[in-house]
């Protein structure tokens, strides 16, 4: 699936009519092609200024409000946000993805891991969007499942599922009865056969209606390639999580079925696991949102600066030595010690 996209990128990435182009031109174009998106109108880099008073009231840092309105400006090809350890990445994300889906966006949403990709499920659930997983039902959580396309569609063709037993039950009971007359019961094999054919078209057309009206799409990277999900009309955004984790080639799988993408996480945290010596020296152990985060300045990320999660003295040693001094601390965890837990006696 890795090779297929990359081929797909190669034949078709800078055709007029992918829906994509913008993207797959800023993170393979020179800076003259991103002057050129830019006077051709097709791409801005400016903030969501209508969100201003919208975030303001909603309790988020300037760093996070920054990242949000950046990241729900329909003309911004491409968005990275880089989320140090407790700075409210998967929160963000939740608020970003609702309020794009609010503002009539239909998103797809992946990550390089099903652990990752149901954690996300679990947060939206609570927003009341029409959400779906997509995925093999075996690595799809539990907590989860009741939100994949298979239960999804089961629940839908319940009444129809019963039916469908009931008239198969009477015509396997009349071919029982009429098995010396052969006329009649080659006709009642017909009628068999026609009516498994129309379970088959009812579910293919459920699953269908459900993907089609779905507000998001969740599945991984690698899923994303799933032909249920390359036949839906394309998607107006794309958001990977977790995108630090993921190889290159991977995040193409579903970046190429969105008109704009987001990738957030840290780059410098966890790398691709690769275990090919010959891809490491090839270069597929730097993660495309390591690459990208490096192309145009920093005009393409923006990072989370405050920290909800640990004392300073720890986030201190992190901000400096891997952050450039950038990351801060909140007053509300600046301070705290174990010891002052409830849960510590």
């Amino acid at each position: 699936r890795n090779c297929e996209a990359l081929m797909l990128l190669q034949k078709n990435g800078l055709h007029k009519n992918n829906p994509a182009l913008a993207v797959v031109a800023t993170l393979f174009g020179e800076s003259e092609h991103i002057k050129c998106l830019e006077r051709n109108n097709m791409v801005n880099w400016d903030e969501e200024s209508s969100l201003n008073e919208i975030l303001k009231g909603a309790g988020y840092d300037e760093s996070q409000s920054r990242a949000i309105s950046l990241g729900l400006n329909k003309n911004r090809p491409v968005l990275i946000i880089q989320g140090p350890p407790g700075t409210g990445k998967t929160g963000l994300l939740k608020e970003l993805i609702t309020l794009a889906v609010q503002r009539g966006e239909r998103v797809l949403v992946t990550a390089p891991t099903n652990a990752a990709i149901d954690n996300m499920v679990e947060k939206l659930a609570s927003v009341g969007l029409n959400i779906v997983r997509v995925g093999n039902p075996a690595r799809i959580s539990p907590t989860v499942a009741s939100m994949s396309l298979g239960t999804i569609v089961n629940d839908r063709l319940a009444g129809y599922l019963k039916e469908f037993e009931r008239k198969r039950s009477d015509l396997r009971r009349d071919l029982r009865q009429c098995l010396k007359d052969d006329s009649l019961a080659s006709g009642i094999r017909q009628l068999l056969k026609q009516l498994g054919k129309a379970l088959k078209k009812k579910e293919r057309d459920t699953v269908k209606e459900v993907l089609a009206n779905a507000h998001v799409v969740l599945c991984t990277n690698a899923g994303a390639a799933d032909a249920l999900i390359r036949k839906l009309d394309k998607f107006d955004l794309v958001v990977i999580d977790e995108a630090g984790q993921a190889i290159e080639p991977s995040c193409w799988i579903p970046m190429l079925q969105g008109r704009r993408a987001i990738l957030a996480g840290d780059q410098c945290q966890l790398a691709p696991v690769v275990l090919s010596k010959k891809a490491l020296d090839g270069g597929l152990s730097v993660s495309l949102m390591e690459r990208a985060s490096n192309l145009h300045g920093s005009l393409l990320t923006t990072k989370l600066k405050v920290q909800y999660r640990m004392h300073d003295a720890i986030a201190s040693w992190a901000s400096k030595e891997m952050y450039d001094g950038l990351l801060q601390s909140s007053p509300t965890v600046a301070a705290h010690l174990l010891v002052d837990s409830p849960f510590v006696k």
